[in-house]
């Protein structure tokens, strides 16, 4: 049995796993809360879980895939909000501490090669992956590769614009970004902006109940979301358009939403187009990431 280890790196905590290739099955997962976010205490921790996998699992072969909740540039982490990170070379002292060569990818990227090789686009060839959670993300798979760019930021999909100049403030700095409206942390203090109470996900159901306020901003932000989408849907023409995350797996009417205007606006690139729910959950990264390496 041929196996893999990947990392699932976040803000809070990290996941390691054993993973069987072929089938993209966990065979084991350990977890780790971070107390110290001190590159040196994330690289010792991480270490940590790799070490203890390694030592149990003699049958993990070539590198170890990072699932990493930032933008990446190789080993280099130039900006993890969530860490407090920027310009922090996380990748080499990770692999002197685990002595494997250790390959990091945006958590988005992996997510979507998780769903690719054993998840939702399993079979596909070109896939489209959109997450909306605390932020949104997204990953582009063409002919059965990772589309990463020219400086490995390919797929910040949460970051194209909705306006030419102005609008809300993003978290990366700028303005008018799509996840600025989307975004579970943005959208909701959004609506604690507008008097309403509640996460992101429930303004869905405050939408439909009645709410005048929870109406306007629920339309702005799918209706975009779900035009963003659809255009990305024409320029990359996937088989699979594979969505997830938080705030989208509680909210059937953004993904009804999405559907509809993928369908309306992009007809030529949508008549092949499977469009799914992520379906390895909180494990897509952290398979994606051990298949990758």
């Amino acid at each position: 049995m041929s196996l893999a280890l990947g990392i699932d790196l976040g803000g809070t905590t990290a996941r390691a796993a054993v993973v069987e290739r072929g089938s993209g099955r966990i065979v084991e997962s350990l977890k780790a809360t971070w107390v110290d976010r001190s590159v040196a205490a994330v690289v010792r921790e991480t270490a940590g879980l790799v070490n203890t996998l390694l030592s149990a699992h003699s049958g993990v072969r070539g590198s170890i895939g990072v699932g990493f909740a930032g933008m990446l540039n190789g080993p280099v982490v130039v900006n993890a909000p969530n860490l407090g990170w920027r310009n922090e070379d996380f990748g080499t002292p990770l692999c002197a501490a685990v002595g494997r060569p250790v390959q990091l990818v945006n958590d988005l990227s992996a997510a979507a090669w998780g769903e690719y090789s054993a998840g939702a686009a399993k079979g596909a060839t070109d896939s489209f992956t959109v997450f909306v959670g605390t932020g949104v993300g997204s990953a582009i798979i063409a002919n059965g590769a990772l589309v990463t760019g020219a400086n490995f930021v390919a797929g910040e999909f949460g970051h194209v614009k909705l306006m030419a100049e102005g609008g809300r403030r993003c978290g990366c700095g700028q303005d008018g970004c799509l996840e600025a409206y989307v975004g579970g942390a943005r959208l909701e203090l959004w609506m604690k902006e507008e008097g309403l109470a509640g996460t992101a996900s429930q303004l869905e159901a405050l939408a439909e109940a009645g709410d005048a306020t929870a109406r306007r901003l629920y339309d702005f932000a799918v209706g975009h979301l779900a035009l963003a989408i659809a255009n990305q849907v024409t320029v990359l023409n996937p088989g699979v358009l594979v969505l997830g995350g938080g705030v989208l797996s509680r909210c059937p009417g953004m993904v009804a939403r999405i559907r509809d205007v993928v369908a309306q606006r992009s007809t030529v690139a949508s008549s092949v187009l499977k469009i799914a729910m992520a379906s390895l959950g909180d494990d897509s990264g952290l398979v994606g990431a051990a298949l990758l390496s």
